[in-house]
């Protein structure tokens, strides 16, 4: 079996310039084919992490509140980069969130709530009702929202089906 494979060459043979370049350039074409899946998939896999700490950061200054029996104050700063959601600095609403700032990388994030600020009262409830958008800067096309009624402070998260600057919980479908 193995004469077949070698053919008529010796032992100490090597390869020639002709073969090298040959498995170079398929495995260059094979290569160029697989990037753009490469880094779609990876904006996808960012996107998504980007709106998971956004999502637990909500639903721990939520716990926080009901768990120190006082309001808690998150404030969005969607015109930084990169974006950002920060407990406000007063002190009153010091521990909402044990690491104070949650930052986007990669990632445009819009809303349309009512002003800047997510409260949570002593019971979790909330008087924000909103949708927040999370989507890629590297890729095109690819994002996911998070819709939070009012009240009671519910949250559900799924892919945005429209493009910004058009934000409604309408478009926020497909649960994730």
């Amino acid at each position: 079996m193995l004469k077949l494979i070698r053919g008529n060459r010796s032992p100490s043979a090597g390869w020639t310039l002709i073969e090298i370049g040959a498995v170079t350039m398929i495995v260059g074409i094979l290569a160029s084919l697989a990037m753009p899946s490469f880094v779609q998939m990876q904006a996808r896999r960012n996107t998504k992490a980007n709106l998971s700490a956004l999502k637990q950061s909500l639903q721990q200054a939520q716990r926080n509140a009901i768990k120190m029996g006082k309001e808690c104050m998150v404030r969005m700063d969607t015109t930084s980069d990169p974006p950002r959601l920060r407990v406000e600095t007063e002190t009153q609403y010091a521990g909402c969130l044990p690491n104070g700032t949650v930052l986007l990388k990669d990632a445009n994030f819009y809303e349309n709530f009512p002003g800047t600020t997510i409260r949570f009262s002593f019971k979790g409830n909330s008087t924000n009702l909103g949708t927040i958008v999370v989507e890629s800067s590297q890729v095109t096309g690819i994002r996911y929202c998070l819709v939070m009624s009012n009240f009671i402070g519910m949250m559900r998260s799924g892919i945005y089906e429209a493009a910004p600057p058009t934000i409604s919980s309408a478009n926020c479908k497909t649960a994730i």
